[in-house]
């Protein structure tokens, strides 16, 4: 079967006899050859966008990359397929996805995985030239490969025989590997497969990379998501026509409490006819300035409340965007609204983070930097005073103030800074 799909790829894609020295070439052009027969002849095009969809979503599935390399097993006959983006070194256990009738879909950080463990250094293929595709045989015979522990410990008992990769860069312009393998009985990889994964290699790169960034992306708003829930900050996100998007925690506190302001079909409302007026016209200046490509303003104003407690401190501040590209409900213009009754929450992993400080430390910090004198700090923490003291002065040294006035304030505008 293999050997019967082999020379269907052949006879479609046209290839010179050089194919190979061109893939290595500087000059070679892989959408001229490649794509044109192997996707529009030899694999279907429905087909061959249906490996790019289930390459491209690789990332965000259960089993990352596991319907890619299933159904790119089944167009080359493979018995086996992997994306390795983490070799594992020491007791790092290395993250590699596989496709395989024999071996589970996702091997990350497995120490018992004998290939992970303790064979991996000895890799039959590894530094290949940067995306060249290179078959096994062209680093060692055939009898040389069977004669090492690789080969008998954990290639043969799966059939792995006959092999092709490629190594790729990932976003952070790092190396990784992708393989693709046969059983001993089937035929090696000719030039035109070669090809094929030659143009399929520029997909999984950026597939990967893109994939990552996103990963990335997705983390940093979480993270920045969980840094400002518990401060009393609300965030609130308004699109190009001003309707909600999302709100963090302490907004939908201070909404929930419908002391003058709610929202109201989508909107952000303001009780105070006056306040009101002034909100919807600082929301104008932002939208107005994006729709010209303007500069715009960021404002700021007070809220008064009914209950008579102190009034919502808000801010109005515009978002950068791309009208080239930007879809609708896309975030335009944060809100920010704080209530002056509550004080901010100080995380203390945020100054350990910060400054390098000691729990301790940051523990007296964050004390102090909520009002207190040093001499109540350390009876809230239940320490010695010179012990607080010796803390103090620690605490001077690593974040570069000399004075207790102005750590407080470096404390306070660092997290508002990252607020």
């Amino acid at each position: 079967m293999a050997a019967k799909h082999s020379a269907r790829l052949r006879m479609v894609a046209g290839s010179s006899p050089d194919a190979h020295s061109a893939i290595q070439s500087d000059e070679f052009n892989p959408g001229l050859v490649g794509i044109q027969a192997h996707m529009l002849d030899a694999v279907s095009l429905t087909e061959y966008s249906q490996l790019l969809a289930h390459l491209y979503d690789g990332h965000i599935e259960e089993d990352p990359y596991g319907h890619f390399l299933d159904q790119l097993r089944q167009i080359l006959d493979l018995n086996f397929a992997s994306i390795t983006l983490r070799e594992p070194i020491e007791a790092d256990g290395g993250l590699l996805f596989i496709s395989s009738d024999l071996l589970a879909k996702t091997l990350a950080d497995d120490r018992s995985n004998p290939y992970t463990d303790q064979y991996y250094a000895s890799n039959l293929m590894t530094n290949l030239p940067w995306r060249d595709v290179v078959t096994l045989d062209e680093c060692m015979s055939n009898q040389q490969l069977e004669e090492t522990d690789l080969y008998q410990v954990c290639m043969k008992p799966i059939n792995i025989y006959h092999m092709a990769g490629m190594d790729l860069r990932n976003a952070n312009g790092q190396r990784f590997s992708v393989r693709f393998c046969r059983p001993r009985e089937s035929s090696n990889f000719d030039q035109s497969e070669r090809q094929f994964l030659y143009d399929l290699g520029g997909h999984i790169q950026r597939a990967v990379a893109n994939g990552m960034q996103l990963i990335q992306l997705d983390n940093e708003r979480k993270l920045f998501a969980r840094t400002l829930s518990g401060r009393s900050i609300g965030i609130i996100t308004l699109d190009e026509r001003a309707r909600v998007i999302n709100c963090n925690q302490a907004a939908d506190e201070i909404i929930g409490q419908n002391d003058g302001v709610s929202i109201q079909n989508d909107q952000l409302a303001l009780s105070n006819d006056r306040a009101r007026t002034r909100f919807a016209g600082y929301i104008e200046e932002i939208i107005e300035a994006q729709r010209n490509q303007e500069p715009a303003p960021v404002n700021a104003m007070t809220i008064e409340r009914p209950s008579g407690h102190k009034d919502f401190e808000l801010l109005v501040k515009p978002l950068p965007v791309d009208r080239s590209v930007e879809p609708a409900h896309t975030p335009h213009m944060m809100v920010f609204i704080s209530d002056p009754d509550k004080k901010h929450e100080i995380d203390i992993r945020m100054l350990i983070s910060l400054y390098e400080l000691t729990r301790a430390e940051a523990m007296l910090a964050k004390h102090l930097a909520s009002g207190l004198t040093l001499d109540q700090c350390a009876a809230e923490l239940g320490i010695a005073r010179n012990t607080a003291r010796a803390q103090l002065r620690s605490i001077f040294a690593k974040t570069g103030v000399t004075q207790q006035s102005m750590l407080v304030s470096l404390i306070l505008k660092s997290l508002a800074a990252i607020s």
